[in-house]
C-alpha cells in the first residue's frame, strides 16, 4: 500500500468508502441486527451494545491496524451515514499475496448497483495498491443475490464447500469464488 499508516478513502461515482471507527458502534449494532443482514451473511446479530463494540473492534478496526485486511464503510457522497461495508480479511502477504473479501448492504439499497460499484472499487484497490494475486469470496449457498453479485463483478466459481458453517439450527454450504490478477487485467482491458 502507498502509505500503510493512513487509512485509504476510496471515492467512486456515487460513493465514498471510508474508515469505520469506534464512533460507528451504534450503526454496527443496528446494521448487523437487521434480519436481512443476519440471514444473508449467516452470522448471528450482536447480543447487545457491548458485543457490538467488541465485534466492531475485532472484525473491522483491528484488520487495518494489524495489516490482516481492511474494511470500508459505504456512504453516499455528501453523507457520512453508513449504508453497508465491504473489504478484505485473512490477508496472506508475500509470497502468496491472497486475501478473502466480504460485503453487506442495508436492504433499502439492494438492487441499485451500489455493491457492484463498491466491490469493483475495492477489487481495483486490492490489485493495484496491495499487490494481490488472488481474491476469494465465500457466499452462503442460499444467498442468491450475493452469488449473482460475485459473478457480475468477475469472480469465478471454484466449487462448493459442503456444510462449511453452522447457523441457527444446521449446517450450510458455502459457494467458493475467486478472482485472479490475470482475470482482473482481462476485465480491465475490455472496459478501457
Amino acid at each position: 500500500m502507498k502509505n500503510p499508516d493512513e487509512f485509504p478513502t476510496i471515492t467512486t461515482e456515487r460513493l465514498v468508502l471510508r474508515e469505520i471507527t469506534e464512533a460507528d458502534h451504534e450503526w454496527y449494532l443496528r446494521h448487523f441486527s437487521l434480519p436481512e443482514i443476519v440471514d444473508s451473511t449467516g452470522f448471528p446479530a450482536p447480543k447487545d451494545m457491548a458485543a457490538a463494540r467488541e465485534e466492531l473492534e475485532s472484525y473491522i478496526m483491528k484488520l487495518f491496524r494489524e495489516s490482516t485486511g481492511i474494511r470500508w464503510g459505504i456512504t453516499f457522497k455528501g453523507s457520512d451515514e453508513l449504508i453497508g461495508s465491504c473489504g478484505f480479511y485473512k490477508w496472506e502477504h508475500d509470497p502468496h499475496r491472497r486475501i478473502e473479501t466480504g460485503y453487506d448492504l442495508h436492504p433499502a439499497h439492494w438492487g441499485k448497483g451500489i455493491m457492484k460499484e463498491a466491490m469493483t472499487a475495492i477489487i481495483d484497490y486490492g490489485f493495484e495498491n496491495m499487490g494481490l494475486n488472488r481474491i476469494t469470496l465465500l457466499a452462503v449457498s442460499f444467498n442468491k443475490r450475493s452469488i449473482a453479485l460475485a459473478r457480475r463483478v468477475g469472480f469465478v466459481r471454484e466449487g462448493t464447500l459442503r456444510e462449511n458453517a453452522f447457523f441457527r439450527d444446521g449446517f450450510y454450504d458455502d459457494e467458493y469464488f475467486a478472482m485472479l490478477r490475470s482475470d482482473w487485467e482481462k476485465l480491465r482491458g475490455r472496459e478501457e
